[in-house]
């Protein structure tokens, strides 16, 4: 992962030269990343969604940009990165292999509700309750007046 040059791939991504078949999965979390240390989250947000939409189209393969996916990495990395300083993209991946994996998802997300139309036209909240300190359970009083 270290040794990459994210600032210089954000740069690419925003400016539409980036080319779409050397940008991984592992290069939209460095991307991310590069883009939550440089800007405020929702301009990061911007950024990176509007960066990817555009990157696929170019390729011709819009059908898939997933605005469930792309937010919900944006939501994960940003919410790592708040959670301490890091010194650069190698340290935080380290420390945060599960992001490298497009299937990181699974646990908050249906595979139905992430491969649906509405998915890629814009970001659904989980349909999964992760089994983590800090989540809400169906049964917690928090939890039901969140959905109230």
């Amino acid at each position: 992962m270290t040794g990459t040059d994210y600032a210089n791939m954000l740069r690419q991504l925003e400016d539409g030269t980036l080319r779409p078949e050397r940008f991984s999965h592992a290069d939209h979390v460095g991307v991310t990343f590069e883009a939550l240390r440089c800007y405020e989250f929702f301009e990061a947000t911007w950024r990176v969604a509007h960066g990817i939409r555009a990157l696929t189209e170019r390729a011709g393969v819009s059908d898939k940009f997933n605005a469930t996916i792309t937010f919900a990495f944006i939501c994960l990395i940003g919410e790592r990165m708040a959670a301490r300083d890091w010194p650069d993209f190698g340290a935080f991946i380290d420390e945060n292999p599960d992001l490298t994996n497009a299937q990181a998802l699974k646990v908050l997300y249906s595979q139905e509700r992430l491969n649906s139309a509405l998915a890629r036209a814009t970001a659904l909240l989980p349909d999964r309750l992760p089994d983590r300190p800090g989540a809400h359970s169906p049964d917690d009083p928090a939890s039901a007046s969140l959905a109230a």
